[in-house]
């Protein structure tokens, strides 16, 4: 998938640190952003240590981080309108079909979401 762009849900960063090698390989060459959604989630955990924290620095400093804006509200609350998924999902989803990138996630929630393309993983 070299010259690809990609977007990441939690799940799948979580994956990625995690070791996963199916993620390493299609994840390598490609440009990959974040929700700003996705980077509060990630230091959010309660139990990260002092170096969970810098190892998860490290990673998002590499990554695009992509600012929720009115354009991406706007289509996260059409999404809420006729899905009812969670509204941390939806603004993630939302981020996906503005960006007009896939996105890589394990939550099948994101299944609901019309106009938005999946890269489905499974752990």
């Amino acid at each position: 998938m070299n010259g690809n762009k990609l977007l990441l849900d939690t799940n799948a960063i979580i994956s990625h640190l995690n070791g996963s090698k199916k993620l390493e390989i299609v994840l390598e060459g490609c440009t990959i952003f974040i929700s700003s959604i996705t980077y509060t989630e990630l230091f959010s955990f309660a139990k990260l240590s002092v170096v969970d924290l810098q190892l998860l620095k490290a990673y998002v400093a590499e990554l695009q981080i992509v600012h929720t804006n009115n354009f991406i509200c706007d289509i996260a609350a059409e999404i809420r309108r006729k899905t009812k998924v969670k509204l941390p999902d939806a603004l993630v989803a939302a981020t996906s079909i503005y960006l007009d990138v896939p996105i890589i996630t394990f939550d099948t929630d994101f299944e609901k979401i019309d106009n938005i393309r999946i890269l489905k993983f499974s752990e």
